[in-house]
């Protein structure tokens, strides 16, 4: 069964554990993940990280549910992947997607990368958004459910 992990950022993830228990296909998204919402830069911390995993041999994809836009880093990027559904995803990288156990989800938000990642059925660590004050008014709604149910598990 798929495991769900939760951290602060992606710097707190430990990718060399990750590699060594043979995680090879990272699926990142983009959007309060890796820089803030519509943002068009890489941040230099996460280029690097970037380029240390493609070193050990594995392939990193951004998964976004983002309108289409110039990255000024080279990655592979699934535009308005409609993620929790898969089918966008399944699609461009179907043999990718066959061990699931080499693919790791990583992601800011409950409803969209947890869901896609269970979807899928592969692992996912999710953190904490970048920068929840500038969103997409249909995400600033899927925070407020994320909120009940937080609230939710908390009591049970």
């Amino acid at each position: 069964m798929a495991k769900v992990k939760k951290v602060q950022s992606i710097h707190d993830i430990d990718f060399d554990k990750l590699l060594n228990s043979g995680k090879r296909i990272f699926l990142f998204d983009f959007d309060n993940t890796i820089n803030v919402w519509r943002s068009t830069h890489v941040p230099e911390q996460a280029a690097k990280l970037f380029d240390y995993l493609k070193s050990k041999g594995a392939e990193i994809y951004i998964v976004s549910n983002g309108r289409k836009r110039n990255l000024d880093y080279e990655v592979p990027v699934i535009w308005r992947a409609f993620k929790p559904f898969a089918f966008k995803v399944r699609l461009k990288l179907n043999q990718k997607l066959k061990r699931k156990e080499e693919v790791l989800v990583i992601g800011d938000q409950v409803f969209t990368d947890v869901l896609f990642a269970k979807l899928l059925g592969v692992d996912v660590i999710k953190v904490e958004p970048l920068d929840k004050s500038k969103e997409a008014f249909g995400t600033k709604i899927l925070r407020l459910f994320e909120n009940i149910l937080r609230r939710f598990i908390k009591q049970r």
